[in-house]
């Protein structure tokens, strides 16, 4: 039973007045309302309706609503009906609202993080910004 009562952290939030240059990972949620030009990785990921990344998005679960100039990679990924993807889509499971728009591939595979920008063992221990 202490295994189900683990401290999780609130999700952070990147909010829509919010520029940001470089990569940011996290073993937590992150919630992008603002500009990212950079990669990003985290366990979740939500790109907000406003929301715009230039760079790649790669988590356990994705969920985009606005745009990724970039390549998403997720074993579980929701495009939503207002999102607009313009880069390749690698997931284990993906779902794609009517509307949404896709300008990319999309490839099914077994660990599509695997060969994500920002690797797991790059950064252990690590979390939060990194302004290269």
């Amino acid at each position: 039973m202490a295994n189900a009562s683990k401290n999780k952290s609130a999700p952070s939030i990147l909010s829509q007045d919010m520029h940001v240059v470089g990569k940011i990972f996290s073993t937590g949620d992150i919630q992008i309302e603002g500009q990212l030009d950079g990669d990003l990785r985290s366990h979740a990921v939500t790109v907000g309706e406003q929301a715009v990344i230039n760079g790649e998005v790669a988590g356990d679960t994705v969920t985009v609503f606005g745009k990724v100039n970039g390549t998403v990679r997720g074993r579980q990924v929701l495009l939503c009906a207002t999102c607009h993807i313009d880069g390749d889509v690698f997931n284990e499971a993906l779902a794609i609202e009517s509307g949404a728009q896709l300008n990319g591939a999309v490839k099914n595979e077994k660990d599509p993080l695997k060969n994500a920008a920002i690797s797991l063992a790059q950064n252990e221990g690590a979390s939060g910004l990194d302004s290269d």
